[in-house]
């Protein structure tokens, strides 16, 4: 479902900021989540915007939502540990 909303999602940005057809957009963005490769051939004549929508769609489509979603939602959490601390006699 998450991977459903992802596309769909992405295909929709996409489709406001280029001048494809909405099936040429579904595919590139198809394609960058599944990492396959292929290619309509439109991914270099789409705008900035447009490229950094297809660069996130593939991040995404290598690690896995799940993934993804851990990565942004974790919290750095303090140390309950220190190191211990000694001179070392070298020689």
């Amino acid at each position: 479902m998450m991977a459903f909303i992802l596309v769909f999602g992405a295909t929709f940005l996409l489709s406001l900021t280029e001048h494809n057809t909405l099936l040429e957009n579904l595919f590139e963005v198809c394609s960058a989540f599944g990492t396959t490769g292929l290619s309509l051939g439109i991914t270099s004549d789409l705008t900035v915007f447009g490229k950094c929508i297809i660069m996130v769609v593939m991040f995404i489509g290598r690690i896995g939502i799940p993934s993804f979603l851990y990565l942004i939602g974790r919290r750095e959490s303090e140390a309950n540990y220190h190191y211990p601390k000694e001179r070392v006699i070298i020689g």
